[in-house]
């Protein structure tokens, strides 16, 4: 992830130009019932970074159907956390670097390249269990609130740079150059300690969800191996979280006091890294790819490649083409939100959307809380000119998600559709009040 200069030094400049908040002393390792820095306070700061990522950061995903699995593998990992009602949030960043990353208040980013690295979802999961264990063990907020000197405006700030440094240690640098927590630079990396703790209670969380505990150990030597193949080209994930032979050595004397037992993948993750290797490059090169890894058969899921195959040939136009490949899929007897999503928007590519509103009305009754379905039916109603049916629509999901920006947006674009401009305003102010705004100077 590469967070726009311009946006980090002016929220930087506008951050520390506010009077900071006293605080006391900080909490023992992993006191997550410390009162030192609040949990509305840590929220608020997360939500403030992660509404500014949303709006402003080119590299953030705005993809329903990948933010919706991590959420749903996230949210899995965190029911059986130490604080299952802590509530977090997983985001996808499109980076190839692998990398993922907390910030406070259980706000997870989650690149791109992870996702794709990742050969197996306990592995992935790992890497989520570990971040989660951060966040619980309350490592992000002491990182962030390291000394009684600084306050609300200073930590926001700090946090900011934390975020940049998970994949440019130079940016944080810079970033952190030029506000007041230049005397913590050092410690943009997790402890020693932080990193034991965060892998104990992130190996727990793993094998109570239901996955191969030794997906975690697994993928970090790997990682491992491949520095030591590239010296002096760790990935952003060691940079930031120190990976030392004791910690590797300490994760396969847990594994095996655990019985192995094979855990399969789900089909949701196999199409995601399907779908995310399919986004990059050229519409063209991404077909090139996603159809030489299908001739040659090296896949762990063909229906996921087939799906890779289908999103690229999508990407290109070739309409024809990515449904020939969605029935392909759907003759393995594959079911998933994710191929309903993409097979409505081919029947509607090619002109039918009729056709593709009425694909989407019956994956939403056998997925009824898929965000992926509901935000591409909405988009759909709207790409149809029926905004009765879209303002309806958006309505009543606002009921149960009243804080969901998406669906605000589109309530505002049914309006404008309708020639309703006060309401549209209106809708619009909604969204904009969702926003946490840096005061005024931003």
């Amino acid at each position: 992830m590469h967070l726009s200069q311009r946006f980090v030094a002016a929220l930087l400049a506008c951050t520390l130009a506010l009077q900071p908040v006293a605080a006391d002393e900080l909490p023992e390792l992993g006191d997550a019932a410390s009162n030192d820095l609040s949990l509305s306070t840590e929220k608020k700061i997360g939500q403030q970074i992660m509404h500014e990522i949303r709006w402003r950061e080119p590299s953030y995903l705005d993809d329903a159907d990948v933010e919706a699995y991590l959420n749903q593998l996230g949210g899995r990992l965190a029911a059986v956390s130490n604080d299952p009602g802590f509530g977090f949030y997983f985001f996808p960043i499109n980076d190839q670097n692998i990398n993922a990353f907390a910030m406070p208040g259980g706000y997870i980013g989650v690149h791109a390249g992870l996702i794709v690295s990742a050969q197996t979802e306990s592995e992935l999961a790992g890497v989520l269990a570990h971040e989660i264990s951060h966040v619980t063990q309350r490592h992000i907020a002491r990182q962030v609130f390291q000394s009684k000197q600084i306050g609300m405006a200073s930590m926001v700030a700090m946090a900011l740079a934390l975020l940049a440094a998970r994949s440019s240690g130079q940016m944080a640098g810079a970033a952190i150059a030029s506000t007041q927590a230049g005397a913590i630079s050092a410690q943009l990396a997790f402890s020693r300690d932080f990193e034991r703790e965060a892998d104990r209670q992130g190996f727990d969380i793993l094998g109570k969800a239901g996955f191969d505990v030794r997906g975690m150990g697994v993928f970090f030597e790997r990682l491992q191996k491949s520095v030591r193949l590239y010296e002096n080209n760790a990935t952003a994930y060691l940079r930031t979280h120190p990976l030392t032979g004791e910690r590797l050595t300490d994760m396969q004397n847990r594994e095996q006091a655990v019985p192995y037992r094979q855990v399969a993948d789900s089909v949701d993750f196999q199409l995601v890294r399907a779908k995310v290797r399919a986004m990059q490059g050229t519409p063209v090169d991404a077909v090139k790819d996603m159809a030489g890894l299908l001739r040659e058969r090296k896949f762990a899921s063909e229906a996921a490649i087939r799906y890779g195959l289908a999103f690229a040939l999508y990407r290109n136009r070739d309409w024809l083409g990515a449904e020939r490949e969605i029935e392909s899929i759907r003759r393995l007897k594959v079911s998933a939100p994710m191929l309903e999503h993409l097979r409505a928007d081919i029947r509607i590519a090619q002109g039918d959307p009729a056709g593709g509103l009425t694909i989407y009305r019956d994956a939403m009754v056998r997925f009824p809380l898929n965000h992926g379905l509901l935000y591409g039916y909405g988009a759909a109603l709207l790409g149809a000119r029926r905004y009765d049916e879209a303002l309806r629509f958006v309505e009543g999901r606002l009921g149960t998600t009243p804080d969901d920006v998406r669906l605000h947006k589109m309530r505002a674009e049914s309006y404008a559709g309708l020639g309703k401009q006060a309401m549209q305003h209106r809708a619009l102010a909604e969204v904009f009040a969702l926003l946490i705004e840096v005061k005024s100077c931003l």
